[in-house]
């Protein structure tokens, strides 16, 4: 609750019984119950001086009996009275020239209006005077400013009610219900029952008790309350009909922007000008703390009189003790309410006797009351320090309430302000009522940067964004407003725990992905910027906001200024608030800035509440600040995180510095062992080749170690995995002799040459993956295989025969199927001593086939290879069987057959099982060798041998 109103009694003691009243312009007018009416002249108030009235004229015999009700057609220049059951009209100027109206004899309630109405398509200035009386509705019409014609209606009930709430529909209350009456067709509808537990069902709160006050408080309205009767809508309503209209408290009364508010004892729901319930608008009655004898408005208020049923205030007893009793309850009778908001604003209580009437004049900026004897004026105060007050009690809808209901605002002023004390409601949700996602729609909609809720955050996760004003890890304790730079929010205390943080967190979290998403959207769609709105301290306020951090100006100095001269200033714009000494401009800034903050913010909040987060949000394309992010996953020991992070941000050596690290130690986890590395060396682009090669040397090494010792301690197979330590293989197979991009981009007789350094197999292997796979003819990738092959055999342990038999078979094959390798450099390779079939395989390539021949017989000593040579040479060489032969006749069978007689059965010749005994025997198997091949040779290949 905040003051809206202070009240002034302008005339006390008048010695006259007022018995209506009417204001326009700068007059007041009060009928009395002897027939008078007495015109005042009104003074508003300045700064040096109070409002007054002042008496102008007395008409002593205005009417004959008392008046009863005073209305004012301004717009035709009339005046209404209703005095003795009958209406007569007045000249307004002159208060002369009466003119009764015979057909309303027997009124006794009036309604007036003017307003637009659009006659045959012509807009037209329409004012129409309604009276009841006798059964009869009797209707005048003034058409811009000209009377126009009368109606008269026939009522069904008596009415004990009744406004227009527009031109062309009256609506009325019986004691049973709400009608209304369609002009000027007459046509009578039924609205909904006129009682209490009707009015809340169709407002749709079927709610029990009062509303809500300001400060958030529901049924502490003071004084007595009522209840809604137990028998429900139609019980009620029985209720109703069951009483006598003497009872019935039912009000009609108009409200701003053309609505009207029908209540039925302390309940009431809005209409507007078709007659239909505002429900978007108001989704609950107006409850009154106690039923109203009388209602009107200003611009934001409804202002409502009751009787003072509370009895006055006792002294306490000399003898008896007053600890245990509880306090009297405040006497008022009159009661302010929010239209907007529907909240208890201020109960004031008029002293000087029970007040009857309440009227308003002006368009709803004067508010009059009066009492049997007593005029009061309930002057507004300055809507600059209604807002500052509700501003200070953290009442954000009602301050917001209040800009959009004042018509001392400029519109074009309104929606600024109004972003102004969302924004404060908005940090206000977030610290002071835990209502976290709430809070962040709100900064959402308002298109604040996020930079407004991470300074929300805990110092841990705001960084340097965090704000100086409070502890923000302890948001429980108390937040003083004094010290603090920045227009802060004064807090009272803080309904989170410490604990709570964690749901804040959560809600944070989706803040900021959703935000990410939509850099990520704009991002896409080729846009460098984005526009925020950003909070600005004013500039004028910077020695202010230094000393007392922005907050409320001195209650004490504050107040007692305002209120010497209460409706000196109505104008907010020009009266500096200090809870708003700041701006919200539009500021266009670079998604790269924005995304970084979001980003280490969002990383900052998955390591507190959802790690498994953390690799999704570093292997794609980030923003984190690097320098931060490391730290807080070195300070948590997320090193996969952390790989993820140098690797998005380009920093490989990083990456692999962290995993080599981390692979040489023992509690390391996953990343113990070589296998994270090569992982990791898997996924670089081909660009860091030289990174590559200078880190799978590690893995590389260590494989080969593993594999010696294995093969020292135990019969395992040394080529065999490990499961953190992949075998120097496995290694080659992954990062170099694999179908992604970048292996395939690789210089390969780089990595060749890097390979021969560590072991000639896995330049083999390598090879043999480049040559199937990518089809590669470079000629010095073929002559590296070729020497490969020949470290392999150089470095070949000679007790392992078999191995050497397969690498020599391997070599051979690699001879005769390549087309790109070097003759020439091959041949210089071989040695001289031995592989002589190799040579001679490199020999045919140079077309040397004399020679290879010669060595097939005399240095391998087999005819069958010298066979199988000449068939596969013998297209590129016709005559190379001849060259067999020539060689073989003019060669003593001795030196070329020598003892390889089985050999030689092995090569398809079947020679008589003879067991030599002496040396001509021996010489003469040789001889018949040498004989039966050479005729072999004649009789399988006779079209090779001319």
């Amino acid at each position: 609750m905040h003051h809206a109103f202070t009240i002034r009694a302008l005339l006390k003691q008048l010695p006259v019984r007022i018995e209506t009243a009417v204001a326009y312009g700068d007059r007041l007018l009060l009928g009395t119950a002897t027939g008078a009416l007495l015109v005042y002249q009104v003074s508003e108030a300045d700064r040096d001086r109070v409002p007054t009235l002042t008496l102008v004229e007395t008409k002593k015999s205005f009417a004959r009996k008392a008046v009863e009700q005073l209305g004012v057609i301004k717009e035709a220049g009339v005046l209404v009275c209703l005095a003795d059951g009958m209406v007569t009209l007045y000249d307004l100027h002159t208060l002369a020239n009466a003119t009764p109206l015979t057909n309303t004899r027997g009124a006794h309630i009036i309604a007036l209006h003017t307003g637009v109405d659009h006659i045959d398509g012509i807009p037209t200035l329409v004012s129409k005077l309604a009276t009841y009386g006798k059964r009869k509705v009797v209707v005048l019409e003034w058409r811009d400013a000209e009377f126009y014609k009368s109606f008269e209606f026939s009522a069904a009930e008596k009415i004990v009610a009744m406004q227009f709430s527009a031109p062309g529909l009256l609506v009325l209350s019986t004691a049973r219900e709400f009608l209304t009456l369609q002009l000027p067709r007459g046509q009578w509808d039924d609205l909904f029952p006129a009682d209490t537990a009707s009015l809340r069902t169709v407002a749709g709160g079927m709610a029990v008790g009062h509303s809500v006050d300001a400060a958030g408080s529901s049924d502490t309205a003071p004084g007595p309350q009522t209840s809604a009767p137990s028998g429900g809508m139609w019980g009620s309503w029985a209720l109703s009909l069951s009483g006598s209209s003497a009872d019935v408290q039912t009000t009609i009364a108009r409200m701003p922007s053309d609505k009207l508010l029908l209540c039925h004892k302390d309940t009431g729901v809005f209409i507007n000008s078709a007659g239909k319930l505002c429900r978007n608008e108001y989704s609950e009655p107006m409850v009154f703390s106690r039923a109203p004898i009388g209602i009107t408005y200003t611009s934001s208020y409804a202002v409502a009189i009751s009787h003072d049923s509370t009895p006055p205030t006792q002294p306490p007893s000399s003898s008896g003790s007053t600890g245990n009793s509880n306090p009297p309850a405040p006497r008022f009778n009159v009661e302010v309410r929010n239209i907007g908001t529907q909240a208890l604003v201020q109960t004031l209580h008029l002293s000087e006797e029970e007040p009857s009437r309440i009227i308003n004049g002006a368009g709803g900026k004067q508010v009059w009351a009066f009492g049997p004897h007593t005029v009061w004026r309930l002057m507004p105060m300055p809507i600059q320090q209604q807002v500052e007050d509700v501003l200070d009690a953290e009442q954000y809808d009602e301050a917001i309430s209040l800009v959009a209901q004042s018509d001392n605002i400029l519109e074009a002023e309104k929606e600024e302000l109004t972003k102004k004390i969302r924004w404060l409601r908005a940090r206000w949700l977030f610290r002071e009522q835990a209502k976290y996602e709430d809070a962040l729609n709100e900064f959402t909609e308002l298109g604040a940067t996020p930079t407004e809720a991470i300074a929300l955050c805990p110092e841990r996760i705001a960084g340097e964004l965090a704000e100086e004003a409070a502890d923000v890890e302890s948001i429980a304790e108390e937040n003083d407003t004094a010290d603090k730079s920045g227009p802060q929010i004064p807090r009272t205390k803080s309904t989170a725990e410490p604990a709570a943080w964690k749901d804040a967190l959560y809600a944070v979290m989706r803040y900021l992905t959703e935000h990410r998403r939509w850099i990520q959207q704009a991002t896409r769609d080729g846009k460098r910027e984005l526009e925020y709105a950003v909070r600005v301290l004013d500039d004028d306020d910077d020695d202010d906001n230094n000393e007392n951090g922005g907050s409320r100006l001195s209650s004490d100095s504050a107040r007692g200024s305002r209120q010497t001269s209460p409706d000196d200033d109505d104008s907010l714009p020009h009266v500096r608030l200090k809870r708003l000494a700041f701006s919200l401009e539009q500021m266009d800034i670079p998604i790269p800035a924005m995304a970084q903050v979001v980003d280490t913010t969002l990383l900052k909040v998955y390591l507190e509440c959802s790690p498994g987060l953390l690799g999704p949000l570093l292997r794609v394309k980030n923003y984190c600040d690097v320098e931060q992010s490391e730290g807080l996953l070195l300070e948590h020991k997320r090193y996969l995180e952390l790989v993820d992070l140098y690797h998005g941000k380009g920093l490989y050596r990083n990456a692999l510095q962290l995993l080599q690290k981390q692979g040489m130690a023992s509690d390391s986890g996953s990343l113990h062992g070589t296998y994270a590395t090569v992982r990791y060396l898997v996924r670089l682009p081909a660009d860091q080749f030289e990174l590559i090669l200078e880190y799978v040397r590690w893995p590389l090494q260590s494989g080969i170690s593993r594999m010696q010792d294995r093969s020292v301690h135990d019969s395992q197979s040394s080529n065999e995995d490990d499961e953190d330590w992949p075998a120097p293989t496995t290694v080659v197979t992954m990062v170099f002799a694999d179908d992604r991009p970048a292996a395939e981009a690789f210089p390969r007789p780089q990595v060749a040459s890097f390979l021969r350094q560590t072991s000639p197999e896995l330049v083999v292997l390598y090879l043999n993956y480049v040559f199937e796979t990518w089809h590669d003819e470079t000629s010095i990738l073929h002559d590296e295989m070729v020497t490969a092959y020949l470290d392999m055999l150089g470095n070949a342990d000679p007790q392992d025969a078999d191995a050497e038999v397969n690498t020599r078979q391997q070599l051979q094959n690699f001879l005769k199927s390549s087309l790109h390798y070097s003759p020439e450099r091959a041949l210089a390779r071989l040695p001289d001593d031995r592989l002589f079939t190799e040579r001679a395989l490199v020999l045919s390539k140079l077309g040397r086939h004399e020679h290879a021949l010669s060595l097939l017989v005399f240095s391998v000593a087999s005819l069958a290879l010298a066979e199988q040579y000449c068939v596969e040479n013998l297209a590129q060489r016709p005559d190379v069987f001849v060259l067999l032969l020539k060689l073989l006749v003019s060669t003593p069978p001795a030196d070329v057959i020598d003892s390889e007689a089985q050999d030689i059965r092995m090569g398809r010749l079947e020679f008589p099982g003879v067991k030599a005994s002496t040396a001509k025997q021996v010489e003469h198997v040789r001889t018949k060798i040498h004989r039966q091949f050479v005729g072999h040779l004649l009789s399988t290949h006779p079209q090779s041998i001319p």
